[in-house]
């Protein structure tokens, strides 16, 4: 309800109980305030960046924000349901250290790095902490694979229900680095 105070149209906001003016609430009639509206949306999406669908969305924004201002010209048809696929099917425990994580410490990382020209797709992800993840930034994977992760990249590689081709290339380049890995240890 506008009420006329000093000649200028004001309405009570039905969250903090000022008065206020009518230019500090939205336009389509909400009962609170622009600012404690910006307070309830803000704590909203704290928690759902906290939930694995807001962690799935976060991190395909942050991997097109990446694709874009990089410039990259990679392969990118990964939907944020892919992503949740990806994180269920590690059940929150990092590819790399196999340290179990808490739905809110969940992260992506792409195997081959987009920077490395990786595609941003199903077959070329998995979860990763954010300590891993940060370790490895956009080097090589080298130094994380061995025979055991080779067997966990081909059962998530027969997970993956995205593009053949881009499976049998992910564990080429897998079986590649653990190659030459073995070739430098011998």
């Amino acid at each position: 309800m506008t009420i006329v105070i000093d000649n200028e149209p004001k309405r009570m906001c039905f969250k903090c109980e000022q008065v206020k003016l009518n230019t500090d609430f939205y336009r389509d009639g909400r009962p609170y305030c622009k600012d404690c509206e910006r307070t309830d949306a803000a704590k909203r999406m704290r928690e759902y960046g906290r939930t694995i669908r807001g962690k799935a969305s976060q991190a395909l924004q942050t991997s097109h924000k990446t694709i874009k201002q990089q410039g990259y010209k990679v392969f990118d048809d990964l939907t944020v349901e892919q992503i949740i696929e990806v994180f269920e099917f590690f059940d929150g425990v990092c590819a790399y250290c196999e340290t179990k994580l808490d739905q809110s410490r969940l992260s992506m990382d792409h195997i081959i790095p987009l920077s490395k020209g990786g595609a941003n797709t199903q077959s070329n992800i998995v979860v990763a902490c954010q300590s891993c993840n940060k370790r490895k930034h956009d080097k090589e994977i080298r130094a994380r694979f061995n025979k055991d992760k080779h067997e966990e990249i081909h059962r998530y590689s027969k997970f993956v229900s995205g593009d053949e081709m881009l499976v049998r290339e992910l564990e080429e380049v897998v079986l590649k680095i653990i190659a030459e890995k073995e070739e430098v240890s011998e």
